[in-house]
């Protein structure tokens, strides 16, 4: 704890020294325990340390962008009763979420409790701001890949059943969903761990039951279609 108070106390003493010594053109920046002084002439522009501090840079880009933007809880849709975890949102106007949930189905009639793993991907092409406080995501779509953490399903047909028995896993579902999102965002005054909390509902098929649906006319919506429900909590 010492070592880490005095270390900042020094960059910081170092940093004061190198601003008295500037121009009022000049800019000074540090990067982690680096003073880095850019003169206000190009050819006094310290050189010799840029290609270590794009570095520092680049290092810190790539550790920044694994932190999580946000949480996503969700309620059924074919991953668990209930999922959770982390979100990532990136693009031109973050219109790309991706998020990694882990879901679980309960105890029932007997059997075990499930575990569920999905990676998951959406895309919400555009927003409207109904009040300073209000946003709608008229439309969000996208795809996700749910898998069971259980040994009693499999991504191959095992050898005790005849050949081609079974033509589909039992392991993993790809899904592709629809739905809608109304976002609140909190003002800064109510602001502690997020800044904004969404709430969603999705129409999703699986690959399987797509399959079905088209062999099998007579099936209805409900009979191949899930409804899930989820919220968002944003911090980033």
């Amino acid at each position: 704890m010492r070592t880490s108070v005095s270390k900042l106390l020094t960059v910081i003493l170092v940093a004061l020294s190198a601003w008295a010594a500037c121009s009022a053109q000049d800019t000074v920046r540090v990067v982690r325990d680096t003073v880095i002084v850019y003169r206000s002439s190009p050819s006094d522009s310290i050189a010799d340390v840029a290609p270590y501090v794009k570095r520092l840079e680049q290092y810190d880009k790539f550790w920044n962008s694994l932190k999580p933007d946000g949480l996503k809880l969700q309620y059924a849709g074919n991953m668990g009763m209930f999922s959770a975890g982390p979100v990532w949102r990136y693009g031109r106007n973050e219109q790309w979420e991706t998020s990694l949930l882990f879901g679980f189905v309960p105890r029932h009639s007997g059997s075990t409790t499930l575990y569920t793993l999905t990676l998951k991907e959406d895309f919400v092409p555009w927003s409207i701001r109904g009040t300073e406080w209000l946003t709608i995501e008229p439309l969000q779509t996208g795809i996700y890949l749910t898998t069971v953490l259980s040994g009693h399903f499999w991504t191959r047909q095992p050898k005790r059943y005849p050949g081609g028995y079974y033509w589909f896993s039992t392991r993993l579902r790809p899904n592709i969903f629809i739905g809608q999102r109304a976002t609140v965002h909190l003002p800064d005054s109510k602001r502690r761990f997020t800044h904004s909390i969404s709430l969603f509902y999705e129409i999703s098929c699986c690959d399987f039951m797509l399959i079905q649906r088209a062999t099998n006319s007579s099936l209805k919506p409900g009979d191949y279609l899930t409804l899930s429900l989820g919220l968002q909590l944003t911090w980033l």
